[in-house]
Order: structure tokens, then C-alpha cells, then sequence
């Protein structure tokens, strides 16, 4: 259960300036989503493998970053810690939009950027994760969950639109873009409360710290299936996503920006509707690992359908529908770590849920780059998607997650 002391402070009006805060954040992301890859494949023209490391060099800082950022979250003020993290992370795509202006882009200068980006976005997610139940409005923290996470992905998607224009505008106007909407989010994340202190502990070492962020996950049966699962999709979902789509559109159906964009719109599009259906069912709902289950199956069936590259409209319209599941599972997933993990422990217990995405996910890139250079386009997607269905069996036989329930 989570805890119920929540300072008088947590109005409406406060869970708005946080959704604001999230906004200003997401969209940069979304923004990223498409420029980075668009930089590396289609302005330096790298092959596969250097795509993936490409990829892999932006999201590698979670398997570092993300622990430490819970440890430090939950040790001192995440807002505070917030604030401070907006104005650094506005600073990486600065100093590449200066670097572009003066025409010095190169390969090396993309991955010192991926991991400067990546290091950064890994201390502020569980900062933020930490801050939610201490903003939830008077709906409950399920309902807020599938809003704060809709809101991810409407943030993501307007910067995917953005970022569609890449071919047109360049890609120095959309990184100062990502810079001021940064620093902007800082007046959001001002007006939000200081959140209760928690009862003094005896300080112990990192590892100890880290440590005792697993315990509490191994020992949760409704825990560690669910983040067992997660890793699993940075590695096989995300992984493919972000390295072999890029070459997809290039290689397979001679796009550009404009095309990857529609692609990564039609997911994260799905993903919002499918977040807003959750946050109108979040009460009504307690099956929530048999609903993730469920989901994630679906998904592996159309990872499936997307490694025999069928024609393109027919390519985003599944990518539409493996949307539908992602926004289904990162809502449950992320509700059931909120309400189960204790307060002392919360951010490091939400650093370890993304660490299956921000740690699998490089993973996975380097892992899908690398098939796709030894077999081929097909396989880079068939193969993962054949493993995740096997890890999804293996958890369903070995845990409770289909007749768990979580409530509030």
C-alpha cells in the first residue's frame, strides 16, 4: 500500500504544474526520438552496427545512472534535485545545435551526446516517479499513473512531429527547441511541494543502498515479475524500436525523417489512447499483471508481423496497434511498482523499472544492430520477438502475475 500522508499542497492545481513539468521534458524526448537516429543513419550514413552503438551509447548511462538516481532521490528533495536536472540536461543539445551551425558533426561527437543525454535523463526519472504520489490529485494514484504516462506519450508524439520536419528545417532549430521548452519546465517544477521527509535511517554505502532496492523486489511477488518483464521489453521491444526501424525506413522503404516520423506517431498515438482508457478504467481494475500479460503476447505477435515488412501503410498501421499494447503495459506496470513499493524505498524501486527500458534498451539496440548486420532486416525483429514470447512463458509459469491482484 502506498503511503497516505500527502501534504494539503497536492490540489489539482499542483498535479497540473506537474503534468506541465512532465510535458516540458517528453517533448524534448520525442524530439530525440527521431533526430538522433535521423543524425546517425541519415546525415552521417552509418551502417547498422554503428546504429545500434549509436543507440545503445544513448541509453547505456541506465544501466549506470538509473540506481544512483533512485538512491539519490529517495535520500534528498526530489524537487529540488528536479529542478537542478532541467537546467543540465537543456545544456547537451545547446552545445550540438552550436556544433551543427558551425559544421562540425561527427559520429564520435553523436555518442559523447547520447551519453551526456542518457546520463542525465537517468537521474530525473526516478526523481520525477518519487514526486507522483505526493502531486496525485484526488483521483488515485492508478488514475494518475495512466495520465502521467499518456502524457509521456502525447509529450513524445507533438516532438515527433516536430522532428518530422528535420528534412525541411535542420536540426539546429528543433535542438533549441528541446532547450527552451528544458529550461521552461523549471517554472513547473517550482511550483510543486516539497514532499514529506522520511522517518532519519542510518546512512549506508551505494551498493548496500542499491542493494536494498532488489531485496525489496526479489522478496514482492507482485514486483519482481513485473520488472523481470520490463527488462524484457527494453531488450526485445525496445531494442528492435530504436535501432532497427531507423534502418527499416532507409534501407527497406527509401524514407527519411518524414516516414520515420509517421511510424513513431502512430505508436506513441496508440499508446496515448491506450493510456487514456486505462486512466478511465484505473479503479475498476485489480488484474493488473493478468492485463500486462496479455498485452505484452500481443505484442510479440506483432513484432512478428512487422519483421516480414509488408507495405508501408500496412508496416505503421501495425505499428499502430503494437502502440495499443505498449500503452496498456507501461500503465499497469508502472501502477502496480507505485502502489506496492514502500515510500522509503519508492524512487530506487521506479529506477528499476526503468532500468528495463533505459538498461535493456542498449541492450537490445546493440543486440538487434548486431543481427541485423549478420542476417539481415526480417530476423533483427523476428528473433527477439520469438525470445520474448519464451520469457513471457517462463514468468507466467514461474510467479503468480495472472492471478495477482494490486489495488490501492
Amino acid at each position: 500500500m502506498i503511503d497516505q500522508a500527502r501534504p494539503s499542497a497536492a490540489s489539482g492545481a499542483v498535479f497540473a504544474a506537474y503534468l506541465v513539468g512532465l510535458a516540458c521534458w517528453f517533448l524534448p524526448l520525442g524530439v530525440q526520438t527521431v533526430l538522433f537516429p535521423w543524425l546517425v543513419v541519415v546525415v552521417l550514413h552509418m551502417d547498422a552496427f554503428a546504429a545500434g552503438v549509436a543507440q545503445a551509447a544513448l541509453m547505456a548511462p541506465g544501466l549506470l545512472f538509473l540506481p544512483l538516481g533512485g538512491l539519490v532521490a529517495d535520500r534528498g528533495n526530489p524537487r529540488r534535485l528536479l529542478l537542478r536536472y532541467h537546467v543540465i540536461y537543456a545544456l547537451p543539445p545547446l552545445a550540438l545545435a552550436l556544433v551543427l551551425w558551425l559544421g562540425g558533426l561527427s559520429y564520435p561527437l553523436l555518442i559523447a551526446y547520447g551519453i551526456a543525454a542518457g546520463a542525465i535523463g537517468a537521474f530525473a526519472i526516478p526523481t520525477r516517479d518519487a514526486l507522483l504520489p505526493v502531486v496525485a490529485a484526488g483521483g488515485g494514484l492508478p488514475r494518475a499513473v495512466a495520465l502521467v504516462t499518456a502524457l509521456q506519450f502525447g509529450g513524445q508524439l507533438l516532438g515527433i512531429a516536430c522532428a518530422s520536419l528535420a528534412d525541411r528545417v535542420g536540426a539546429p532549430p528543433l535542438l533549441l527547441l528541446n532547450t527552451s521548452l528544458l529550461l521552461l519546465g523549471c517554472l513547473a517544477v517550482a511550483r510543486l511541494p516539497d514532499p514529506p521527509s522520511h522517518p532519519p535511517t542510518k546512512q549506508v554505502g551505494f551498493w548496500r543502498s542499491a542493494g536494498e532496492g532488489l531485496s525489496e523486489a526479489a522478496k514482492s511477488d507482485q514486483l519482481w515479475p513485473v520488472l523481470l518483464l520490463n527488462f524484457g521489453i527494453g531488450v526485445f521491444f525496445v531494442g528492435p524500436f530504436l535501432a532497427v526501424i531507423p534502418l527499416v525506413v532507409r534501407d527497406h522503404y527509401g524514407g527519411g525523417a518524414a516516414e520515420l516520423a509517421y511510424i513513431n506517431f502512430a505508436f506513441w498515438a496508440a499508446s496515448i489512447l491506450a493510456s487514456m482508457a486505462m486512466a478511465g478504467v484505473a479503479r475498476r481494475l485489480t488484474r493488473r499483471g493478468r492485463l500486462m500479460a496479455l498485452a505484452l503476447s500481443f505484442g510479440t505477435l506483432v513484432l512478428a508481423a512487422l519483421s516480414t515488412l509488408p507495405p508501408f501503410a500496412l508496416f505503421v498501421a501495425l505499428s499502430f496497434v503494437w502502440g495499443i499494447g505498449a500503452g496498456i503495459t507501461m500503465t499497469q506496470g508502472r501502477t502496480v511498482v507505485q502502489i506496492v513499493a514502500p515510500p522509503t524505498h519508492r524512487a530506487r524501486l521506479m529506477s528499476l523499472f526503468q532500468l528495463g527500458l533505459g538498461g535493456g534498451g542498449p541492450i537490445g539496440s546493440f543486440i538487434a544492430g548486431s543481427i541485423c548486420e549478420l542476417w539481415g532486416l526480417k530476423a533483427a525483429m523476428l528473433l527477439p520477438a520469438l525470445v520474448m514470447m519464451l520469457l513471457i512463458a517462463v514468468v507466467l509459469v514461474r510467479s503468480r502475475l495472472w492471478t495477482m491482484r494490486t489495488v490501492e
